[in-house]
């Protein structure tokens, strides 16, 4: 059960950590013209998205970690576990959007990464 947490958390904070930090990156510009539903939500709602999935990248990992490997440390669990629903709840909040601004294309990766993020908070709570 253990090895399953690492891998599915692993991948929420890969891909969480990838796409927050393209858009964080990328200039407003360049980032209207990638991303249609910036235009809607404006610059400063737009890069709190994405910093806020680089952090809970770092936040479901980093924590992970140190519960399962130093001693005195389980606590640490559940912040990797409030780190992932933070994640999550970016999840139901971009399928919200994207289906409001009629963008389906975007929804199987939401529908995804909400999925993983479910599991992920099961198997770090089952873990500890």
């Amino acid at each position: 059960m253990l090895i399953a947490t690492w891998i599915i958390t692993g991948i929420v904070a890969a891909i969480n950590l990838a796409a927050g930090g393209g858009k964080a990156s990328t200039p407003w510009p360049q980032l209207q013209d990638k991303m249609p539903w910036t235009t809607t939500t404006g610059k400063g709602p737009a890069y709190f998205a994405a910093w806020s999935e680089v952090v809970g990248a770092v936040g479901a990992i980093v924590p992970l970690i140190l519960a399962h490997t130093v001693d005195g440390w389980e606590w640490a669990g559940w912040v990797s576990f409030a780190a992932v629903l933070g994640l999550t709840v970016i999840q139901v909040l971009a399928i919200g959007l994207h289906a409001k601004l009629k963008e389906f294309k975007a929804l199987p990766v939401n529908v995804v990464l909400l999925g993983l993020g479910v599991a992920s908070m099961v198997l770090i709570a089952v873990t500890l």
